[in-house]
């Protein structure tokens, strides 16, 4: 009865921990994600030529994509990361 026991508190543990670098993930997401968006507005409003660019000088998938291209992207990330992050926080919070 003990191994059992012991078992499924170490199966409890693992789920905590994935649980926990799941909503870590998600934050990071969100965070990182809000961040190069808010960029990228920055950029749209100071210099809008520049949103045709190419975001980075390597000529490599995903390095290639247009400024404007990374904004959206970016803001989607932050979207899901976020809506992660809360349904992780109320599964945590039940």
């Amino acid at each position: 009865m003990n191994i059992l026991l012991t078992e499924r508190l170490g199966l409890d543990a693992l789920l905590i921990r994935r649980h926990g670098l799941l909503r870590a993930v998600a934050l990071t997401a969100f965070v990182f994600g809000l961040l190069v968006w808010v960029y990228v507005v920055v950029i749209q409003v100071t210099h809008p030529e520049w949103l045709v660019e190419p975001f980075s000088h390597v000529d490599v998938f995903p390095f290639d994509w247009r400024l404007d291209e990374v904004g959206m992207a970016s803001f989607a990330v932050a979207a899901v990361g976020f809506l992660v992050w809360q349904i992780e926080m109320n599964a945590r919070n039940r």
